[in-house]
């Protein structure tokens, strides 16, 4: 009777691993389906119950849906989700992050904000779900760009000369600003230098922070991967050190942690790379519900409530109650015709508010950035200003396949993660110009490096 029972034990459990290998799997369409169901659901009872309840004093909206919008809303979001199949090139891993951290919380927005008629509600959605159907899809279609390479290349040693001149006047610049403090228990002296910080950034023309966004964007996680790649640990601290060094000026916590994380995700990448590729919208997903309702029903403890809000609020949530600080402001004041680009601006000196896009948005209550849907979409041109952008990302997106080629995804997966972090919270334009993304893809397309396939390491 034991060995039976140990026999039935061990093939049960057999059977519930792979039950939950094909659900966890992108190849497996109902997998996919069940999953997306769980998050989003999950999404709409947090909101509801833990985002709304606690912060509605910000304005936030909560309409309760009735079947029909409900059922309308859990079509338009999973129906793009059905053309995923996993990470195949970079324009799925760039938009499996949108999808679920843009593109689920803005249809939401959708459904639940007051006052949007009926016109723009549909018409948003439709264009939306459009886009993200076809950016799912393109990976089936021919590329709008030949494989992109500069000949010559340029020497990788002088990636790593121009990171030094630029980390040396950076440092120079700003060594009266600089100083460290301990993220867990200094948060309103970091909160002071950091304002502090920023205002002595912009009155200096911003120039010191684009060398910032080019070094934490750029060349400090490329030089990062190529340094691990080639297991060089100590050129790999020296860049572990140069975002300590940001940190000493900008005192924003994910400086301070992107190291740590890009050196994480490297190892686990390059063991994991087939898994990661297969199960990441899974693992973000089951990760996300179980975290949502551990925090939701330990709210009373307020350690964990602090961890649930920037989890909650800040993370999984923010582009949804951002979606209706930016649906509520501009149907009732003037788009930007994308004068909030300083670029633009400098040409038109059209923009039309006294304040930038984020503090207007917030009515000065914070600087409310958001991606670049909301800021170079619904604020520049409304539905027009969506259609606009949607177009110039997915022609961007072809771009970033083009130059990927010579690259193995597993590496560019963590070179690309500072700026996928910025993309999800800015301006499009604010990632490539301000954040590092031209620099990156200028130095990928003309840099001969360890990270090149088939390169022998050094």
């Amino acid at each position: 009777m034991y060995p039976c029972t140990s026999v039935f034990h061990i093939s049960h459990m057999g059977v519930m691993r792979k039950a939950i290998g094909y659900i966890m799997n992108a190849n497996s369409l109902l997998g996919r389906m069940l999953c997306i169901t769980a998050y989003i659901l999950t999404y709409d009872f947090m909101f509801e119950h833990f985002v709304f309840k606690l912060f509605y004093y910000m304005g936030l909206d909560y309409i309760e849906m009735e079947p029909l919008p409900k059922t309308l809303w859990i079509t338009f979001s999973i129906l793009p989700f059905t053309l995923y199949k996993g990470i195949k090139s970079m324009s799925s891993y760039f938009c499996i992050f949108l999808y679920l951290l843009v593109y689920i919380p803005f249809i939401h927005a959708l459904f639940v904000t007051n006052g949007i008629d009926a016109y723009s509600l549909y018409s948003y959605a439709c264009v939306m779900c459009l886009f993200f159907i076809v950016y799912f899809g393109m990976e089936s279609w021919r590329n709008l760009f030949k494989p992109l390479e500069l000949r010559p290349a340029l020497s990788f040693r002088w990636i790593e000369i121009i990171t030094l001149i630029i980390t040396a006047i950076f440092v120079l610049s700003r060594m009266k600003s600089m100083h460290f403090v301990n993220i867990f228990t200094q948060s309103d002296v970091l909160y002071d230098l950091r304002s502090q910080n920023s205002e002595a950034i912009n009155g200096g023309g911003g120039f010191i922070a684009y060398l910032q966004g080019w070094l934490s964007g750029a060349f400090y996680p490329f030089l990062l991967v190529c340094y691990l790649r080639e297991k060089k640990w100590h050129k790999a601290l020296a860049i572990l050190f140069g975002y300590i060094l940001l940190f000493m000026v900008d005192m924003q916590k994910i400086t301070f942690v992107m190291p740590f994380v890009l050196v994480a995700l490297y190892f686990v990448v390059q063991l994991k790379h087939e898994t990661i590729s297969q199960r990441l919208h899974s693992l973000i997903i089951v990760t996300t519900v179980i975290i949502s309702f551990a925090l939701y029903f330990a709210q009373d403890n307020e350690i964990l409530f602090v961890v649930g809000a920037i989890v909650l609020l800040r993370t999984v949530c923010v582009a949804g109650w951002l979606s209706q600080f930016y649906l509520h402001f501009f149907s009732e004041h003037p788009y930007t015709h994308y004068s909030h680009i300083n670029i633009v601006n400098a040409i038109t000196n059209a923009y039309p508010y006294d304040v930038p896009l984020g503090v207007v948005v917030a009515h000065g209550t914070q600087n409310a950035n958001a991606n670049f849907f909301l800021t170079d979409g619904i604020a520049a041109w409304g539905l027009s200003g969506v259609v606009i952008i949607g177009v110039f990302f997915f022609v961007l997106l072809q771009f970033i396949n083009a130059i990927a080629f010579r690259y193995e995804l597993k590496d560019l997966f963590v070179v690309f993660l500072p700026t996928l972090s910025f993309l999800l919270n800015t301006s499009i334009f604010t990632t490539l110009l301000s954040s590092g993304m031209f620099i990156l893809l200028i130095i990928l397309l003309m840099v001969e490096s360890p990270l090149v396939k088939n390169k022998t390491p050094t």
